[in-house]
């Protein structure tokens, strides 16, 4: 650990009360920690957050490319030495503690250990698109995010993972393409490809990678969108099944509908040698997280699938790989 960082890291551990701390290159807000048996709401930036048991949650504000931004982290309490991290990237019109509740992601880090990791985008948008908002650099604010966590709060640099849901779904498949010396595994939800990025995206170690969408997302349509420059999710898996060389019949399954809500989702896995990549192609359903809220009415983003707890799916797929 950075000498220079000591006040901020012991602060993020729980250990120095309650104030916030600065080392001059980053802040850290207070921690805030559930009961030790039941969930709590918390609120940081003004946004509910809901914890589980045995977790803990705290915000870094840091100042990248000009900018002030922020991320929040969702961890276990108490803590374990070298965890595995994941981002999670929220959508447009969201934020970072939205996403986490949303999710239920606190519940994942409690069960399973891992660091959850909320970058918040910069005005109303994530840098996604090769040659758009380029200002904003989302790439560099988030390796910078990752040499924070890793460098100053100890966490694997072999087991850090990637998610992200619709615009932050895009922004996270951008990191695939510019990131993959850091992360090990991706996942992306309510996301195809941008036209952009199909052109640009040379991963240096091409990475496995799994997508959740909704056949009647009425957000990113799964034929794609010709004026937003939105490739089919048929394109964006054959992008990744290229880059990772897999082969080109996938093998399918049906995941098992218990939830009787009008959706049902079939599970396509590409293999890849030792990786892989997975399309859960959720039937009848929309611009959501599968197992998630509802955040909207129906009418707008279409119907959640409870067939599928999607926030677990992902860490039991990305948790199988290191780098």
């Amino acid at each position: 650990m950075k000498s220079a960082t000591w006040a901020c890291a012991l602060l993020a551990l729980g250990l120095c009360g309650n104030a916030m701390a600065t080392d001059g290159n980053y802040t850290v807000g207070p921690t805030l920690v559930a009961p030790k048996n039941v969930g709590t709401v918390v609120k940081i930036h003004g946004n509910n957050l809901v914890l589980a048991a045995k977790t803990a949650a705290f915000d870094v504000t840091l100042t990248h490319n000009g900018l002030v931004r922020t991320f929040t982290v969702v961890r276990p309490d108490p803590i374990v030495a070298g965890a595995p991290l994941m981002l999670v990237l929220h959508g447009r019109g969201g934020h970072a503690e939205g996403q986490a509740t949303i999710t239920n992601l606190a519940k994942s880090v409690a069960a399973q250990g891992y660091w959850a990791v909320l970058p918040q985008y910069y005005d109303n948008t994530w840098d996604d698109n090769p040659g758009l908002n380029p200002g904003l650099d989302d790439v560099g604010f988030s390796r910078r995010i990752l040499d924070i966590m890793q460098e100053d709060f100890g966490l694997n640099p072999a087991r850090t993972y990637a998610s992200g849901f619709s615009n932050g779904g895009f922004m996270t498949e951008r990191l695939a393409c510019e990131l993959s010396d850091r992360v090990a595994a991706y996942a992306f939800v309510a996301t195809s490809v941008t036209r952009g990025l199909y052109n640009a995206c040379a991963p240096t170690v091409p990475r496995p990678v799994m997508f959740i969408h909704g056949t009647t997302d009425p957000i990113v349509p799964w034929a794609g969108n010709s004026q937003l420059a939105l490739q089919s999710v048929d394109s964006a898996v054959g992008m990744w099944t290229a880059r990772l060389g897999c082969g080109l019949n996938p093998t399918q399954s049906a995941l098992p509908d218990t939830a009787n809500d009008g959706t049902s989702i079939d599970l396509f896995r590409y293999s890849c040698g030792t990786k892989e990549v997975r399309l859960y192609r959720v039937n009848n359903g929309g611009h959501t997280w599968p197992g998630g809220s509802q955040y909207l009415p129906v009418g707008l983003i279409g119907k959640v699938s409870g067939d599928m707890q999607a926030t677990d799916e992902i860490w039991n797929f990305v948790k199988a790989y290191q780098r």
